[in-house]
């Protein structure tokens, strides 16, 4: 009965939020994939089998007792001076549930500040931060439902915003058939403070997604439908409509990984509404592709990713996990 009244919940915010536009252009940095070991697979899924908690920005249901006294690290150096890292850990109170926090933070490099006639004012940071706090609770065996709040800061030399947003996920994973699924809502929220008081909406998205892997198969399956919210996805400087099939596969998320031993693991991805935003319009382009390794060395966990964007060049990212009991 639990599971059934935490799905009609999810259901009826999903359809609530349904018509909401995701043309947000604030805070944007929220839908960077987290960990290297998602990115291999394509990007943000929410339905990802044996996934952990570092993931709980994707979906907090991913949290579970098993991360209990565990920390994990992730570093991504982007273009031009951009860094951005991750970092979260875990623990469980008995008989109350499993808590989380985690840090996002996103340094753009040093800026020249000038003024309207060209004279220089000096420098100037730029930078994005989001503390994250999550709570998960099995709801009955196999299923997990978990929620999180966001507190976000931009800060752009004297432009700043800061805002407060919520997410709700429920994760269901069979071990006997090798199957999970989960459902995530992120980024349900609004603007404390806005740059000029011109208030816009967060990056609200509502994803499903599922993992499989097929008997006598190598590679186990993941597919997540993103952003169900938003419907149109068109690119910048897109003017007209996609076609039906073309803004569907914009929706989708694609990833396999196979395991050679128990030590290493092989991933592969693909992102279409990225490969849309970043092709170059050659007959061959790699845009919107993801590969990566997992390697686990006694009690840590180090994944590698390289996702590419056409002639913007690829993101490396590197993400490290151990348990500190």
């Amino acid at each position: 009965m639990r599971i059934l009244i935490a799905m009609l919940v999810f259901y009826v915010a999903a359809q609530s939020t349904a018509a909401q536009s995701n043309t947000s252009s604030v805070f944007r940095f929220l839908d960077v994939t987290p960990t290297a070991r998602t990115a291999a697979l394509g990007g943000n899924h929410v339905g990802l089998y044996n996934a952990d908690f570092s993931l709980i920005h994707l979906n907090p249901a991913y949290l579970n007792s098993n991360a209990s006294g565990s920390i994990s690290a992730s570093y991504l150096n982007f273009f031009a001076d951009a860094n951005m890292g991750f970092t979260s850990g875990a623990y469980e109170f008995e008989k109350i549930g499993t808590f989380a926090a985690g840090i996002r933070f996103v340094g753009y490099g040093e800026f020249d500040q000038l003024d309207e006639s060209g004279n220089d004012l000096g420098n100037f940071n730029a930078n994005d931060i989001a503390i994250t706090g999550a709570y998960s609770i099995p709801v009955v065996s196999k299923v997990t439902a978990g929620a999180a709040i966001d507190f976000i800061h931009s800060s752009y030399a004297s432009y700043k915003s800061s805002a407060v947003a919520f997410s709700g996920g429920v994760f269901y994973q069979d071990t006997a058939s090798h199957f999970s699924a989960g459902l995530s809502i992120r980024n349900l929220g609004g603007q404390i403070t806005a740059y000029d008081d011109d208030r816009e909406p967060l990056p609200l998205d509502v994803s499903i997604g599922f993992t499989k892997k097929p008997e006598a198969f190598p590679f186990q399956l993941s597919l997540t439908l993103t952003k169900l919210n938003d419907w149109d996805l068109r690119v910048f400087g897109e003017t007209d409509r996609p076609s039906f099939i073309d803004n569907a596969f914009r929706h989708v998320i694609f990833g396999g990984e196979t395991y050679f031993g128990e030590n290493v693991t092989v991933r592969l991805g693909y992102d279409h509404y990225l490969h849309e935003q970043t092709q170059t319009g050659q007959d061959f382009d790699l845009a919107g592709v993801a590969f990566g390794v997992g390697i686990n060395i006694r009690s840590i966990v180090i994944d590698l990713s390289r996702s590419s964007y056409s002639r913007l060049g690829g993101v490396t990212r590197l993400s490290l996990k151990t348990d500190l009991d």
